[in-house]
């Protein structure tokens, strides 16, 4: 549940940051209201899952933490949907469309240049989508010397090369395959 909260989250304020920078303030204050809402539904069930472990757990172990994270991680990624992919399409015609979205997003980026990518500041899961360090959380796919941050959906990888195209000017056209 918590890894889900986290890409909402992240969801949330991805979509409010583009708001904000189309000047579109009024749809903005609504996504904060929301995001406060979402906010402290996370601090609830973070009170929860920290009673749950005080009153339930055997004082497990971190290995035994690690482990349920990881299980939980197994369970999300086996209930999602058919795997997509990205079509980017660039403004000269060309294409790029790897076997993965992720491995997409990476190809683009680096195309489009890491350093620029990385000057925008759209973020994935709290950290800028390209970045020097690797992800504190999350894999990340390598573009020496930078990191790509590719540990969200295809919507939201569409949606952050979308803010990227925008903010850089590069008229890029991105599908959902």
């Amino acid at each position: 549940m918590k890894l889900e909260l986290e890409t909402a989250v992240e969801d949330l304020n991805t979509q409010g940051s583009e708001l904000f920078r189309e000047s579109r303030y009024e749809e903005a204050r609504i996504l904060t209201d929301r995001g406060r809402a979402l906010r402290a539904f996370c601090d609830r069930v973070e009170t929860l899952a920290n009673e749950w472990i005080e009153t339930f757990s055997d004082d497990a172990a971190e290995d035994d933490v690690e482990k349920e994270l990881q299980t939980a991680r197994t369970i999300l990624s086996a209930s999602k949907a058919s795997r997509t992919r990205l079509l980017v399409k660039f403004d000269d015609g060309s294409t790029l469309a790897e076997k993965t979205a992720a491995q997409t997003l990476a190809k683009v980026i680096e195309r489009i240049g890491c350093e620029r990518v990385a000057s925008v500041g759209v973020l994935v899961n709290g950290e800028n989508i390209a970045a020097k360090e690797k992800s504190k959380k999350y894999s990340d796919v390598e573009v020496p010397p930078y990191f790509i941050k590719t540990h969200s959906s295809t919507d939201q990888k569409k949606r952050n090369l979308e803010q990227i195209s925008k903010a850089l000017g590069l008229d890029l056209e991105i599908t959902i395959i």
